[in-house]
């Protein structure tokens, strides 16, 4: 009778845990929007903005930003094709490129899970190992991460003066902040203190909680390490090298589209397309619903990084344009997507 009691309560604990760790899983990124967009623009004047639009920006260019982002989903998925294949799974070139375009019309509504999704259809339509295709987009997501990371240190080299004088005027640790970043000796305390966290993990690795961690590491390292058997290696890397120069493009092209944006590009040179792409790129990691709210925090603090007094209304439209225009085209291209994949499921049955 007891037995049967604890079951019934591990049964309702269970459950109770799964169903808060769905409303934290798809819930909080939708707070997050929410609450971002809240804070960012309840004292802005909207019938402004859009005037400020209607009248600064020009479509037509705004137009070949959104082609670009097309572009870039095609251009993703040859190169993930190029993984896959790596790992013995020879997908069509269609049916990758509607997992990337649905991967990303799947994390506007729920973060996160577009990669599981796209993982899952390209396992299910070419049966082949769910586990092996996971694998895969995990290295093409951790090459995106090693990208980023390359770009904020790019960036740190290439703007620091224009990065340095705007924290200066904003905060009084800047100084102490760039100094860590530029002392050798912070890099050899952080690889020491990964030597005691690899050692404390050796130690205690038959723990349950440290045997889960060590189980997350190693699917992360393998992922990350299948990317060094690609077989067209130089392919691989002359995609990545363009996919992520398509995006650069799009913003330098978003720029061009605002007179404003324009004006900040003649005084200051490409850098400060520079800095707010990758600023940008990093907001994406913030859980939300298509970057909205951070992304348009990240692109305004880069612009106020080059200019201290820009009209943050109309900085705001500017980001506004530029991720809308990147929403609408994911919209547009996962419809797309998803009529696609039932005419091809369809043909397949036949």
């Amino acid at each position: 009778m007891r037995l049967t009691v604890m079951t019934d309560t591990n049964k309702k604990q269970s459950k109770f845990a799964l169903i808060w760790g769905k409303i934290v899983k798809y819930g909080l990124p939708m707070l997050i929007s929410v609450g971002l967009c809240y804070v960012l623009f309840h004292d802005m004047d909207f019938a402004e903005m859009v005037a400020f639009v209607k009248s600064d920006c020009d479509f037509r260019l705004i137009l070949v930003a959104m082609a670009l982002g097309a572009l870039a989903f095609v251009i993703r998925a040859l190169r993930w094709r190029i993984q896959l294949r790596s790992s013995q799974i020879y997908a069509p070139v269609m049916p990758v490129i509607y997992s990337i375009a649905g991967t990303y019309a799947v994390n506007l509504i729920f973060p996160r899970l577009g990669e599981v999704w796209r993982s899952d259809y390209i396992a299910r339509r070419q049966k082949a190992p769910f586990a092996t295709v996971f694998g895969s987009m995990v290295a093409d997501r951790a090459a995106d991460t090693i990208t980023v990371l390359l770009l904020c240190l790019l960036t740190f080299f290439i703007g620091g003066s224009a990065l340095r004088s705007f924290f200066d005027n904003k905060f009084e640790f800047s100084g102490i902040l760039f100094q860590l970043i530029c002392s050798p000796w912070t890099y050899v305390v952080g690889a020491l203190l990964l030597i005691i966290c690899i050692a404390l993990l050796r130690v205690y690795r038959h723990k349950p909680l440290v045997q889960k961690i060590i189980g997350i590491g190693q699917q992360l390292l393998s992922g990350f390490m299948s990317i060094f058997h690609i077989e067209r290696i130089w392919a691989w890397l002359l995609l990545t090298i363009m996919l992520w120069g398509t995006y650069f493009v799009q913003m330098w092209v978003c720029f061009s589209a605002f007179g404003m944006t324009q004006e900040l590009m003649q005084t200051h040179g490409l850098i400060i397309v520079f800095v707010c792409f990758v600023f940008g790129c990093i907001s994406m990691g913030v859980p939300s619903n298509g970057g909205i709210g951070p992304y348009q925090i990240a692109v305004v603090f880069g612009l106020e990084c080059f200019a201290a007094g820009i009209d943050k209304q109309q900085a705001y439209a500017f980001a506004n344009v530029v991720l809308g225009a990147e929403t609408l085209v994911t919209i547009l291209c996962g419809i797309l997507t998803f009529i696609m994949i039932a005419i091809d499921n369809r043909t397949n049955k036949s």
